[in-house]
């Protein structure tokens, strides 16, 4: 969590936030494992209004990352990045691959419902920093 807020208060980052100090939220589950939020939602739907990281433009970033304690080890995330025309970019990692739904993948509203793109392991940092360089003027 520090790193992301390293990352965050940081130029060019900061210029564009809309928030300064944007809603990171630690919490424990019921196993001892540490969860990571930023937005009041872990799935977005189209028309939601922004939450989590917000940016200048009205995009947002809505985080979510699942740590286990012992080890020190992300299990599973999912960074949501949606644009103002409801355009959005979607990396998620689940706990285990299950046939026709990758491990690591990307979604996007560009790729149509259902479609899920292999990748490899993204950060919140990498995803942060194609937001700034690619989408926030």
């Amino acid at each position: 969590m520090w790193q992301l807020w390293r990352i965050l208060s940081s130029e060019p980052y900061q210029s564009k936030l809309r928030s300064k100090s944007p809603d990171l939220h630690p919490t424990q589950d019921n196993r001892g494992n540490y969860i990571i939020t930023a937005g009041e939602r872990v799935m977005v739907k189209s028309g939601n209004p922004p939450t989590g990281i917000v940016f200048r433009d009205r995009s947002f970033l809505v985080v979510y990352e699942k740590w286990s304690k012992e080890p020190d080890e992300l299990l599973r995330y999912r960074y949501h990045y949606q644009r103002p025309d409801d355009w959005f970019v979607r990396y998620d990692m689940h706990e285990t691959e299950l046939p026709g739904h990758p491990k690591y993948h990307l979604q996007s509203s560009a790729l149509g419902a259902g479609l899920r793109l292999p990748t490899g392991a993204v950060t919140c940092e990498n995803v942060l920093e194609m937001i700034v360089e690619q989408f926030v003027p």
